[in-house]
């Protein structure tokens, strides 16, 4: 299709109600709400792979003790990173629908193999933690969790393939008919990009090395951690992030020189930012490759500064692929609805933030403890807060249903 064509297409495929509030905040929260969720994703595949490769060498017992810890994270990470991951996909449903929802159609088989493959993935790795318990575990279940993560590989090239697509309205129509004759089977992988996926995968490596960083510092109050054992997490970590780093910086140029070059990217600033970002990170794990302990909670929180960078990145590069074609999200058709607005900010601050505050708090306050944990002054309010929002939510939900009932009846 021509530009022209396509232009009119996008705008056709638009949800002619509109949005309930200004296209500019969904923006925003769908790059603020993928933080997290990228996040997720890097620990559970960085945790996943060292969990493996430390289960080979579990006749050692620093070996044999990571893997074991490593296994339980990833556990843990990949229902977080599906939990975190609805808020982004929703967000980029109400503004990008006509790219997401061709994408979708198009690769229909894959969008729905993506759930048996993420249970399959999932079950099995579960049954690989189940097993992977000191250096006698069976080494089928390294079999096992290899298959697993292979699965959360493939279910990441899938939601790679799907937003790349989305990207490339003038090809759709091609992938739909190639040759002129109708394919509806959605089996096509239609387009992916190297650079892109690899830079990701490459970010698993950065995040999940200074997350062992600050693992080590994180047990430092533990005595069932000893010294030489954290110092061990500390240094393979500052590697690991080391290597992440530098292979981001190879991959966001081949993600570069892969984008057509008129779409400007090398020359956007956003694109200097973050490799100058990368450069910092380079410099710094460079410093911390050989350090026993320390700065673990500061490089953790370096690259999740990372993380919302790539995020903005991300947005920056789908806004330059779309402006050919004149789609612009910021002028989508705004029909306000208040309430459900106004419910949407409380519900984020009030019951998001009191309750996540709870169990964050909570979570990491007991986990620096070896036996049972009791809960300090801070955590108790925290709960007795959340429980609060909790019930003023479901309050003012349900009454706002019945205003708005009798209101129109």
């Amino acid at each position: 299709m021509d530009v022209a064509t396509t232009a009119n297409l996008l705008q056709v495929l638009r949800d002619p109600t509109g949005v309930p509030s200004h296209p500019l905040i969904f923006q925003v929260l769908m790059v603020f709400t993928w933080i997290p969720h990228i996040v997720f994703v890097n620990l559970t595949l960085g945790s996943a792979l060292l969990a493996l490769v430390a289960f080979n060498r579990r006749n050692h017992p620093d070996w044999a003790r990571l893997s074991e810890a490593m296994t339980k994270v990833a556990k843990v990470g990949v229902s977080l990173l599906v939990v975190l991951g609805v808020a982004p996909l929703l967000f980029t449903q109400t503004i990008y629908d006509p790219q997401w929802y061709a994408s979708n159609v198009l690769s229909a088989a894959w969008v729905i193999g993506f759930i048996f493959t993420l249970i399959i993935g999932y079950l099995a790795w579960f049954t690989f933690y189940f097993k992977n318990h000191g250096e006698h575990a069976p080494n089928w279940a390294g079999w096992l969790g290899g298959f697993g993560l292979v699965m959360f590989l493939l279910d990441g090239f899938i939601m790679h393939v799907l937003a790349f697509q989305g990207l490339l309205p003038d090809q759709w129509a091609s992938w739909f008919a190639p040759g002129g004759q109708v394919d509806m089977s959605g089996t096509g992988i239609h387009a992916w990009q190297a650079g892109r996926f690899g830079f990701y995968l490459a970010m698993s490596a950065t995040v999940f090395g200074a997350f062992l960083m600050a693992y080590a510092d994180y047990f430092a109050p533990r005595a069932d951690r000893p010294a030489p054992y954290r110092a061990f997490v500390h240094q393979l970590g500052a590697r690991v992030a080391l290597a992440g780093a530098l292979a981001q910086l190879g991959l966001l140029a081949l993600w570069l020189l892969q984008v057509p070059a008129s779409l400007g990217l090398w020359a956007h600033p956003m694109s200097w930012l973050l490799i100058l970002y990368l450069g910092v990170l380079v410099a710094l794990f460079w410093r911390l490759r050989a350090s026993m302990t320390g700065a673990g909670y500061l490089v953790l929180a370096l690259t999740v500064g990372m993380a919302a960078l790539v995020a903005i990145f991300r947005e920056v590069v789908r806004m330059a692929y779309l402006a050919p074609f004149s789609y612009d999200a910021l002028d989508y058709k705004v029909i306000w609805d208040y309430p459900t607005f106004v419910m949407f900010l409380l519900t984020l601050l009030g019951v998001g933030g009191l309750m996540g505050g709870f169990i964050i708090t909570t979570a990491y306050k007991a986990g620096r403890v070896s036996g049972v944990y009791e809960a300090d002054v801070v955590v108790s309010r925290l709960a007795t807060g959340s429980l609060a929002s909790t019930i003023v939510w479901v309050v003012a939900f349900i009454g706002t249903g019945i205003w708005i009932w009798l209101r129109n009846n």
